[in-house]
């Protein structure tokens, strides 16, 4: 049996662009519709910021089919802390199997990756809680 590591996902609005966690650069975050706070896209920021990620040229179609997808000219944005437990460390691997796991679960209409597919990690448990809008907050792959 695989042994479980534990991660809580703290989610915070970004509602400031003076906020700091724009400036985080290992992290999750997520388009949110700004009407009624459909998770659209997970994402991560490793080796980028969180601004850097979710503004540019690079998401500009994105952000424009996701805009016409809920009817708006802007959408909303959450940070998502990702913190293991006591003993883990981060890494990138354990953010992108975070990542995976919330994808393939709720099946953001955004993502395109990790929908069908994806490397498991046996054991993670993953909790979110702060802001975090979807009415199921855990997660978890086999054991």
């Amino acid at each position: 049996m695989a042994a479980l590591l534990r991660v809580e996902v703290d989610w915070t609005r970004l509602e400031d662009w003076d906020d700091p966690l724009w400036r985080d650069s290992f992290c999750l975050y997520s388009y949110l519709n700004p009407q009624t706070d459909q998770i659209l896209y997970i994402g991560k920021a490793d080796y980028q910021t969180v601004r850097q990620r979710t503004y540019g040229s690079h998401k500009a179609d994105l952000f424009d089919v996701l805009c016409e997808y809920c009817d708006s000219d802007e959408l909303s944005i959450i940070h998502g802390d990702v913190v293991p437990e006591t003993g883990r460390r981060r890494s990138t691997q354990l953010l992108g199997h975070v990542e995976g796991l919330l994808i393939m679960r709720l099946q953001p209409p955004g993502n395109v990756c990790c929908t069908n597919s994806r490397m498991y990690r046996p054991g993670l448990r993953v909790k979110c809680t702060g802001d975090w809008p979807h009415r199921r907050t855990g997660f978890h792959d086999w054991t």
